[in-house]
């Protein structure tokens, strides 16, 4: 029998029921239209692949074409930890194949995302090792790698570029820009199983590769520089050296290197020290290399001429402030000439005295001392010189024999181009062009004059004095059998504890060659060599052996016929 108790049980019942269609209609409302954008990305999200395409980074080339820098395909591991099965076998299994550690595997494999990295960059033989595991939920994804293909060879100029391509050090940090190219992208379906389904592919940018860059340097005057600078390294054990070959006429660097060194393609194994550019991070006192300014600015001032006689005070001379100039070798009267030949510091001072100190310091300036050369690598530093108000009662007897001024290596092989191009300073350059991968120019870097310093006669004659260095004076184990060839030798004292030191030197050389017609200038400095430290005999030699196979690479025929028969002969009797 119908009750009013049976009424009441249904109406509660379709209540119910009408509040819980009520609130499904809400939610199914709010679903459609308040999250409906948030869910539709959540599904693109889950049934699209969005696959980023890395470019090729850009070439780094000498000034031949051959390879400095290059980039290379390499496969690199992912997961998607949400399928990977038994990850604790998995990441044993994963460890051996790619030699890690394996608890940084499982580490990776149990952190349930669905894409995270295992390793980068794989090596072929690992690659073949994983995908011969075939385990679920591990693929692979192509990368470029940057490969250095001659380690050692130019490190501190070429640097490197870290493992998402991007540049550390060196050109690669500098150039970065033009190298790095710009990343691409494919998007594709996925189906339930979140495999790609690529004939539904929708979207695609490719990548663009990045540019190349053409070098002035030479590998293989890059070679001999560094192979010859290795060997007074472990013959002299510096604690630092560097060496610069340059053409003196354009400002191209054939060869630059400092020691110590490192591996480019091991370059996280490389520390500080290794990796400086001492050739135009490193300032120090040039020493007697600096006298070729204030010859050079008598000679052009007519302040002095070649025959003029200066007293050299028998190697040691009292000036103001009780300090004592001393010669290395006693000196009587000199000539002008001598004074430069011999290095004499009390002739030079002499000279500068007539030259005056405003003088001086201007062709310092001219020479480009105390500014940078705005060359085309990275952490060049000015150097330093004091303006002439700034200077002490002693400054005239310090400076014009290259103490109380700071250099680099690079300024001081651009001062002797000033010499061996006729009077001009110019730009150093290591970069010539920047191109595509066709070899189509994109950027030229032409050579650069920055401004006369010398008169070509004036330039024509500290040659032909410097050519007389080597010959009769202290740089004569810089000659180069069949080859005249130009220089000046150069010790300095370091300064330690606000003085001069008496056994820590700077033994360094900077000429040129031919004497006629100079194609190349070499600077090459050794930072506290020993047991020997003159400059005339832990550089000059090192120069001697650089320029003498650079010349014959270059083809340029040896000048003195006669020498070079003559040494031949000797060789074949003492052989």
């Amino acid at each position: 029998m119908y009750t009013r108790a049976h009424k009441n049980r249904l109406n509660a019942v379709f209540s119910l029921f009408l509040i819980l269609l009520s609130i499904l209609l809400i939610r199914v409302l709010y679903l459609q239209l308040a999250k409906s954008y948030n869910l539709t990305q959540l599904a693109r999200k889950q049934h699209t692949a969005v696959i980023e395409l890395q470019p090729t980074r850009g070439t780094i080339y000498d000034r031949n074409m051959r390879p400095l820098a290059v980039s290379l395909n390499l496969q690199s591991v992912f997961s998607d930890d949400r399928v990977v099965q038994e990850k604790r076998a998995a990441a044993k299994r994963l460890a051996s194949a790619m030699g890690l550690n394996e608890q940084y595997v499982y580490a990776r494999l149990n952190k349930d995302k669905g894409f995270i990295w295992i390793k980068r960059k794989l090596s072929p033989a690992e690659a073949a090792r994983v995908k011969a595991l075939n385990i679920k939920g591990i693929d692979f994804m192509k990368e470029p790698k940057r490969v250095y293909p001659n380690n050692t060879l130019a490190s501190q100029i070429v640097g490197y570029a870290g493992t998402d391509n991007k540049g550390l050090e060196g050109l690669e940090l500098k150039y970065d820009p033009y190298l790095k190219g710009s990343a691409g992208y494919r998007a594709t379906f996925r189906d339930a199983r979140r495999r790609e389904i690529a004939s539904f592919e929708y979207e695609y940018y490719p990548s663009i590769d990045g540019l190349d860059l053409v070098l002035t340097i030479d590998d293989i005057i890059q070679n001999v520089a560094e192979r010859e600078l290795d060997a007074a390294v472990k013959k002299y054990h510096p604690l630092g050296a560097c060496i610069i070959v340059m053409d003196p006429k354009n400002g191209d660097i054939l060869a630059m290197s400092s020691r110590p060194t490192y591996d480019l393609n091991s370059f996280q194994r490389a520390n500080a020290e290794n990796r400086r550019n001492r050739a135009v991070t490193d300032m120090y006192e040039p020493g007697s290399m600096f006298k070729i300014v204030t010859a050079s600015a008598a000679l052009n001032e007519n302040k002095v001429g070649l025959n003029d006689r200066f007293f050299c005070e028998n190697g040691a001379w009292s000036h103001g402030g009780g300090r004592i100039l001393h010669d290395h070798t006693p000196q009587g009267w000199l000539t002008f000439r001598q004074v430069i030949e011999r290095s004499s510091n009390i002739g030079t001072v002499k000279v500068a005295f007539k030259l005056g100190g405003d003088n001086l310091y201007n062709y310092i300036k001219k020479f480009g001392f105390g500014d940078m050369t705005k060359i085309d690598l990275p952490g060049e530093v000015p150097g330093f010189i004091r303006p002439p108000s700034q200077w002490s009662g002693t400054s005239m007897y310090a400076i014009p024999m290259g103490q109380e001024v700071s250099v680099s290596a690079i300024q001081m092989a651009c001062a002797m181009s000033v010499i061996a191009n006729g009077g001009r300073l110019v730009r150093p350059r290591v970069i010539q062009a920047v191109q595509d991968k066709h070899g189509e120019m994109i950027k030229e870097f032409p050579p650069e004059e920055i401004r006369d310093v010398l008169s070509e006669k004036t330039a024509a004659t500290m040659r032909d004095i410097l050519s007389g260095v080597v010959t009769d004076g202290t740089g004569q184990l810089a000659k180069v059998e069949g080859y005249d060839v130009g220089g000046k030798t150069g010790t300095s004292q370091k300064i330690e504890n606000g003085a001069y030191s008496h056994s820590k030197f700077i033994g360094s050389f900077v000429g040129f060659a031919p004497v006629k017609d100079p194609r190349v200038v070499v600077v090459v400095m050794l930072d506290q060599p020993h047991p020997q430290y003159y400059g005339g005999v832990v550089a000059a030699p090192v120069f001697s052996k650089v320029v003498k196979d650079t010349l014959r690479y270059l083809e340029i025929k040896p000048e003195n016929i006669t020498e070079v028969k003559r040494a031949v002969e000797l060789q074949s009797v003492e052989d």
